[in-house]
Parts: C-alpha cells; sequence; structure tokens
C-alpha cells in the first residue's frame, strides 16, 4: 500500500467513527471495510473473519466443498472423521457461526477434467456458499494421464467460473494428499509429485488462495515420524489418522491464515 492509500483508507475508518488499527492500516478489523474491500483484505485476514464479518451482516453462512474421492470422504470410519466435517464443527464453536452450514462436493474418481464434464462448478454456484473450498483432483487427473498443463487450463476455467458465478464468496483451493508409489510416472510420462508442483506453481503465480494439504502433511509426519502407510486406507485415501491431519491443517489456516515462508 503506498502513502495515498493510506491516507485513504485511515479516513474511510476515521469518518465510519472507528479507531483505526494501526497494525492493520487497511481497516480490514472492521467489517464493514472487510466487506467493501473483500479482495485486498482476504491477502492479510484468516479465512474465519470472511464468515464472522457476514455474520454480522446476518447473512446465511454456508462451505461448500468440490473435489474428488478424498474430499468426499472414503477411507473415513464415519462422516464425523471427513476433513470437511471436522472443519465445520471447528468452525461452529467460534462466535456467531453456530449455523454455519455444510455441504460435501467430494465425487468419486472425479479429475478436473469430469468436473468441467459434469458443469459441477454450476452446481457450487448454485448453491451460494460463502466460502468455496475446491480440492483440486490430482489424484484422478494423475491416474487419468491427463497432461498437466490440461489440468492447469481445467483449474483455471473452474476458477473463472466460480469468481463470475460467485463474485462475493470466498474460494480457496487446495491440493489432496500424499499417496503411495508416486513417484511412478503415469502414461503421459508425469509422477503424482508432478502435478502436485506443477498446479501449485501455476495456482500460486495466479494469486489463488491455496492450502498446500500435500507438503503440510509430508511436513506433519515428517516431524512426528508417522509413515505414510500409516495414515492411508489404501494406496490413494486417507484413513481417519491421515484425515485428522488435513483436518487440522484447514483448521489452522482458517482460524490463524498461511504459515510465514520460513516456518
Amino acid at each position: 500500500m503506498n502513502l495515498l492509500d493510506f491516507i485513504k483508507s485511515i479516513i474511510i475508518v476515521w469518518l465510519a467513527g472507528i479507531s483505526p488499527d494501526m497494525n492493520n492500516s487497511s481497516g480490514c478489523t472492521n467489517p464493514d471495510y472487510f466487506l467493501a474491500h473483500r479482495t485486498a483484505c482476504r491477502q492479510i485476514s484468516p479465512v474465519v473473519k470472511t464468515l464472522e464479518y457476514e455474520a454480522a451482516q446476518n447473512k446465511a453462512l454456508s462451505i461448500s466443498t468440490m473435489g474428488s474421492s478424498v474430499t468426499g470422504g472414503m477411507g473415513a470410519s464415519q462422516k464425523e472423521k471427513i476433513w470437511g466435517n471436522q472443519l465445520v464443527a471447528a468452525l461452529k464453536k467460534q462466535p456467531g457461526l453456530s449455523g454455519l452450514q455444510f455441504s460435501n462436493g467430494g465425487i468419486n474418481g472425479f479429475s478436473t477434467q469430469n468436473m468441467i464434464d459434469h458443469q459441477i462448478p454450476d452446481r457450487i454456484i448454485r448453491q451460494k456458499p460463502t466460502i468455496v473450498l475446491f480440492e483440486t483432483c490430482l489424484l484422478n487427473d494423475y491416474l487419468q494421464n491427463i497432461p498437466i498443463e490440461t489440468t492447469n487450463k481445467n483449474i483455471e476455467t473452474i476458477v473463472n467460473q466460480l469468481t463470475q458465478g460467485l463474485p462475493e464468496s470466498r474460494i480457496v483451493l487446495l491440493s489432496p494428499n500424499p499417496r503411495r508409489h508416486g513417484e511412478v510416472k503415469n502414461k503421459a510420462g508425469l509422477t503424482y509429485e508432478d502435478y502436485i508442483q506443477g498446479t501449485k506453481a501455476f495456482i500460486e503465480q495466479n494469486g489463488w488462495e491455496y492450502i498446500d494439504i500435500y507438503k503440510e502433511m509430508n511436513e506433519t509426519l515428517a516431524k512426528n515420524k508417522i509413515n505414510l502407510d500409516e495414515v492411508l486406507s489404501d494406496a490413494t485415501h486417507p484413513n481417519d489418522e491421515g484425515y485428522d491431519i488435513w483436518a487440522n491443517i484447514v483448521i489452522e489456516y482458517f482460524l490463524k491464515g498461511p504459515k510465514p515462508d520460513n516456518e
């Protein structure tokens, strides 16, 4: 923010009768200001703040997830263990969020191409959620031998559809989890990690909000000396312990925002 923008933000907050937070000169700590400046404020504000500020306007609050079977919860022993359900249960404990609604749009076997072919973004748009969590379906793009260029193009198409259809919603992308034998190349000559790293670079290049579940889960496993096999129910799907790790990553992101690069 340049000096002129800083002065403007202070004047706006002052005119609203609010004491500006000098650690947040944009005024994003004020719900009215936040709602009027969503794009800028989201860069520095945790996702829970979006929900809290929308709640302050007496708006209906909801989260919709979309993605593959690891979003749907395959491998979990019960629906309460699915990462999306755990996230919403944690958020409902926050002030003003007890009425938060949730729709799980994970579909077994779906790739990014399947998402487009079956018009899943349109389905999400009709739900009018406050928050959209888009898990990028890379497990199936890898298995279906989709070229990485096509995967990135599909992600861009999906994000553009969501942002155009839901201009006031906050859209967060997530990678899927680590899988066994991800180092094996598919018929497109790509490893699973090629998809993870290639899409991450593309997403960050476009400035879209992103949670790197793959990286965070691997770091958690290494820190706690846990073997990947211990948190998977098969080659690709987390078990309850795996979904617990996934859920904790997303919950922390929602409540605290992204970690600094040096962590």
